[in-house]
């Protein structure tokens, strides 16, 4: 069933349009990461290094959301394998 715009907060019109495009762009990025892993094994290696030295990057930041990131990272690097 439709949403009627019209019957909701604009701000709550801007917080969901907020979350979907945090899932699109989140989507994306899983998908170029798995796609670049497929390409060779250097290319797999290379994208799980980055996404290693981002997580270390992310544990040092004093930040909830750095800790929160750090560890959707590892869930994405236990997906690579």
């Amino acid at each position: 069933m439709p949403i009627d715009s019209r019957a909701l907060d604009p701000a709550a019109i801007d917080s969901l349009v907020n979350d979907i495009d945090i899932q699109t762009a989140l989507a994306l990025t899983r998908a170029n990461s798995r796609a670049m892993a497929a390409l060779s094994p250097d290319s797999r290696r290379q994208i799980i290094t980055a996404i290693g030295d981002e997580i270390r990057i992310q544990e040092t930041l004093d930040d909830p959301v750095a800790r929160i990131v750090a560890t959707l990272l590892k869930g994405h690097l236990t997906e690579l394998g």
